[in-house]
């Protein structure tokens, strides 16, 4: 055929059985009632009412990475750095999974705020990918996601064991902090480590000289 004909690029997946999956990862989306019902409590809290990245009011975007509402145009800012980042979508055009609605229920825009705050973050407003790049960034999307996964285990979904790591206990806050800390004390070890070889090296090659020159 001379006629060349794309299927223009949808929002989500359609399976063979019409079902519609959010992230490409053989999950159906909820019903839209349900996901309606639950995105309006959370639209509800005055910390959600705010785009995650500027001051633009009743934001309709969200990256379900983060767990944070987002305005159209930080949405975009979100897709130019690229899924392996940031997963966005729209609150009221896309169909969502549960486990992509736990992610904003268990995050929302306070809790980031608190911890990207807490982690050297001071300026929400610019430099989105250096903020999203960060050592705290991959920590706190890292526990967000183990969290994500052991509320899938307690419906049945998945094999995750929702007792083991961080997800025993505590919350999204705590759990990343404790990652944070944990990893800022791993990297002053290796500091001092590193400098005690360098050290001890530097003094080995000292005395080596002095025993030639005698």
């Amino acid at each position: 055929n001379q006629y060349s004909y794309q299927i223009p690029t949808m929002s989500g997946n359609i399976q063979a059985d019409g079902n519609i999956t959010a992230a490409g990862k053989g999950q159906v989306c909820i019903p839209t009632a349900s996901k309606n019902s639950q995105f309006r409590k959370l639209k509800n809290l005055g910390s959600n009412q705010i785009c995650f990245d500027c001051p633009n009011t009743r934001p309709t975007w969200a990256s379900t990475t983060y767990g944070v509402f987002l305005c159209l145009d930080c949405s975009a800012a979100h897709r130019s750095m690229g899924v392996h980042l940031t997963f966005v979508r729209s609150v009221d055009l896309d169909e969502w999974t549960q486990r992509q609605i736990d992610a904003m229920r268990i995050g929302g825009n306070d809790n980031a705020k608190k911890f990207f705050r807490k982690h050297g973050c001071t300026d929400f407003h610019t430099k989105t990918e250096k903020k999203y790049t960060s050592k705290a960034a991959v920590a706190y999307r890292a526990e967000l996601s183990k969290l994500v996964e052991a509320e899938a285990a307690k419906r049945g979904e998945g094999s995750v064991d929702a007792s083991s790591s961080t997800t025993a206990g505590g919350n999204l806050f705590d759990n990343a902090d404790a990652i944070m800390k944990k990893s800022l004390e791993d990297e002053a070890r290796a500091r001092v480590d590193a400098a005690r070889t360098n050290g001890s090296a530097a003094g080995s090659t000292s005395a080596g000289g002095l025993q030639t020159n005698a």
